[in-house]
């Protein structure tokens, strides 16, 4: 049943606080695609249309019109913000929590409002679904993609259990590419140079084939050397000074459109990625308020070296190398996709059909811990219809049909060698309809879902006794549904509530250590949530506020945890209930100016634990307590439910109570063209990155700045950019597998892109 929790009267005046801030100054995040327009005229400026269309519905609408928590950016604003990939867009997002996953090179540890998944192994899915061109992709890994002429990119928070495909718990990310254009023949290439020799091109060309068709390529290259230094000691001494983290991506993307008739048209698309980027090493924390916590030798938390007391020795198994012995850091991992749209469009109706078949291959040696080297063998198919229909002047209707197949195959060694073979086969129906009674709307929506996963795991050298040839058989019929009503107040300002429920697949755990937890499997993932909202527009359409309170219930939650040994496992961590507000704005002041931001507020709590549960995430067993509870008494008669109230006193990970972001563009026009120059401030609280809270896993972002600075001509042919990310050097890390041993975020990095366009 949903509990639903009110606001602390101390949350209250604090949430208040913001949101006045925010409507006053135009401050919390840019949902629009205002940065980087085209400058308004002095006559234009009196009525500005600032409308978005997306797709989050899966039907065009004006984003100010969708009852949903959404942000968008277009390809402009992509372009100015100087978002590359699936990590730069966390600052424009609230409550997002987004970083490359631990110990990986092309894998995306994303959390909307404190749900997300770190685990890239076994039969996992993420809980944040990611879609390229309406396809979603099955793993973790191979999810940090590259953001490549892109038209539009749509963040979708909250349960998505109707109308995307499959496990979004958390939220979703669309990532649509640019169409081909017809009548178009364009060229336009990029070259790129910053510190740490950052080397980027990129090219893309759109054909017109006569007067329907159109062709259209892209193509990218980066390379940049690492970040860290190896220091290691000992017998590996002769390594110290070795760079890691190089990065090395080549993207290609060609796609064909062709409007056969004048109902019927189609897009094919087909994509490929190779990157041979280092994985992020793991290094020693470089400072912390806690005692006993062992902290870097240097106190530089990019040098990669032992701990105190530690020398490197060759005789230690490979397998066994601590954080700085180990220097075998490396990754390849290859995607390849295509997909085939067919659209009939009419009307009042249209009907489309996606069709997608996608490969990844992944090679991985890394420290998680210990050494991990992991091989990657995956492919998916799927294929979905789509139906949109206007009935009459009063109702929208949104069904259709999934399917998806995925055959992965992990094989890894941490500690000891194990594989993992898991096939699934999904097929759901779906519908959402919406009526319109004037200013009144309302929408209901049902999914039904039926799903057969089978995961066979293997686990060698002491574990094979007990830990081979183990099946579990994952069958699941599940209905999600969601009702909403929204009521515009005026033309510029409309309220919203829903109600939506989603669930996360079962799965299993891809840890043997032991008899008693070989493999475990893990039972579903349900949500039930409430969100309502505010959608706002003022000044002549110039500025925009929207703010959205959630409130989330789970059961089973699925969740990693670390033991006390370094080792992962994974279980349904009881019930857990997360609320928040979440406030985004824009505002144009004046001709040329945009500001623009983001704010949030998180609270999230475990409710029920038992003492299993419990026990995992304190670090606890029946014998000893776990660091964080320092104040059971292992032996006593109420041990057990000592550590049941530490662990329902555990904050939850990678969900910082406070989060924002305040930017601006601005562009100058001068007869030979267009100066624009802005600035992004994002600050971000302290959080956990361990489930256990331990104090040396705490995270600290605090300050960040970017910025840049350029010129266009007049004529749009050239454009030069100079740029800079993380301006104050802050040393900071998102990620950890242990109490001290993280993987730092990126410092300081600038360059100058030069661009060039004919048509």
């Amino acid at each position: 049943m949903l509990k639903v929790r009110l606001l602390t009267s101390t949350a209250k005046p604090m949430m208040l606080a913001i949101a006045g801030t925010a409507l006053m100054a135009g401050v919390p995040a840019l949902a629009q695609d205002t940065v980087g327009q085209p400058e308004q005229t002095e006559e234009d400026d009196e009525l500005v249309d600032n409308a978005i269309i997306v797709t989050a519905q899966r039907r065009e609408q004006d984003l100010q019109d969708v009852p949903a928590a959404v942000t968008a950016l277009g390809g402009d604003a992509l372009q100015d913000l100087q978002i590359a990939d699936a990590n730069d867009l966390q600052n424009q997002i609230p409550s997002a929590v987004i970083s490359t996953g631990t110990g990986t090179a092309n894998s995306a540890r994303i959390f909307f409002r404190g749900i997300g998944e770190d685990e890239s192994r076994g039969g996992i899915d993420p809980a944040v679904g990611i879609y390229i061109d309406n396809v979603y992709l099955g793993r973790t890994v191979g999810s940090l993609v590259d953001l490549l002429d892109i038209d539009q990119v749509e963040v979708l928070r909250g349960p998505q259990g109707t109308l995307y495909g499959r496990n979004t718990t958390g939220g979703a990310i669309k990532v649509s590419s640019v169409r081909p254009q017809l009548d178009e023949n364009t060229f336009e290439a990029e070259l790129g140079y910053g510190n740490y020799d950052r080397f980027q091109g990129r090219v893309i060309g759109n054909v017109a084939i006569g007067d329907s068709t159109a062709l259209r390529f892209a193509a990218l290259r980066r390379e940049r050397d690492g970040y860290f230094t190896l220091n290691p000691n000992g017998d590996f001494a002769n390594l110290a000074g070795t760079t890691v983290g190089d990065e090395e991506v080549t993207s290609l993307r060609a796609s064909l459109y062709s409007e056969l008739t004048e109902n019927f048209s189609f897009l094919a698309i087909v994509d490929y990625t190779d990157d041979n980027s280092d994985p992020v090493p793991s290094s020693i924390l470089d400072e912390t308020d806690f005692a006993g916590i062992v902290t870097d030798r240097d106190g530089d938390i990019f040098t990669v070296e032992p701990a105190p007391g530690v020398t490197c020795s060759q005789f230690t198994p490979a397998g066994f190398q601590p954080v700085g012995c180990f220097t075998d850091f490396r990754s390849d991992v290859e995607a390849f996709g295509v997909s085939f749209q067919a659209m009939l469009e009419y009307d009042n109706f249209s009907i489309t059909s996606i069709t997608a078949y996608r490969t990844l291959e992944d090679e991985l040696s890394t420290h998680i811990s210990f050494p991990f080297f992991q091989q990657t063998d995956q492919d998916q198919f799927s294929q979905e219809l789509l139906i949109n229909a206007e009935i009459g002047d009063i109702f929208n209707l949104t069904t259709g049909a999934y399917y998806y197949t995925e055959d992965a195959f992990i094989a890894f060694d941490f500690i000891f060698p194990f594989d993992i073979d898991v096939q699934t086969e999904s097929f759901a129906l779906f519908g959402q309809g919406t009526v319109e009674l004037g200013a009144l709307n309302l929408t209901g929506g049902l999914r039904w879902t039926t799903e057969d996963r089978t995961v066979l795991s293997n686990a060698g050298g002491p574990l094979a006794g007990f830990g081979t040839g183990i099946e579990n058989d994952f069958d699941t019929d599940n209905i999600t549904w969601t009702a909403k009503v929204d009521y515009s107040l005026t033309d510029d300002l409309l309220l919203y509530a829903s109600y939506s429920t989603g669930f996360k697949t079962p799965g299993g755990s891809p840890d043997c250590f032991s008899p008693l937890a070989c493999f475990a499997p893990v039972d579903e993932e349900s949500l039930d949530s409430i969100e309502g909202g505010v959608r706002a527009q003022f000044f002549d359409g110039r500025g925009t506020f929207n703010a959205t309170y959630f409130y989330n219930d789970y059961s089973g939650l699925q969740i990693g945890g670390t033991l006390p040994n370094g080792a992962f496992t994974r279980i349904n961590a009881g019930e857990a209930e997360i609320q928040g507000v979440e406030i985004e704005a824009s505002i144009r002041p004046v001709s040329g100016l945009t500001i623009y931001g983001n704010a949030s507020w998180i609270d999230g709590e475990y409710t029920e634990v038992n003492f299993n549960q419990a026990g995992l995430l304190t670090n606890s067993t029946a014998t000893a307590a776990g660091p964080t509870c320092g104040g059971a008494t292992p032996g006593s008669a109420n041990y057990e439910q000592q550590i049941v109230d530490c662990a329902l006193d555990l904050s939850l990970k990678n969900a910082p109570e406070w989060k924002g972001l305040i930017g601006f563009n601005y562009d100058i026009f001068t007869g030979p063209g267009d100066v624009f120059f802005g600035a992004d401030f994002a600050w971000e609280d302290e959080s956990f990155a361990l489930v256990s809270n331990t104090p040396g896993s705490l995270v600290d972002p605090g300050l960040r700045i970017d910025a840049r600075i350029g010129f266009e001509t007049a004529n749009e042919r050239w454009r030069f950019t100079l740029w800079g990310k993380n301006l104050t050097d802050r040393d900071y890390w998102r990620a950890t597998t242990s109490v001290n041993q993280v993987y730092a975020a990126p410092p300081l990095t600038f360059g100058v892109d030069v661009g060039f366009r004919f048509n």
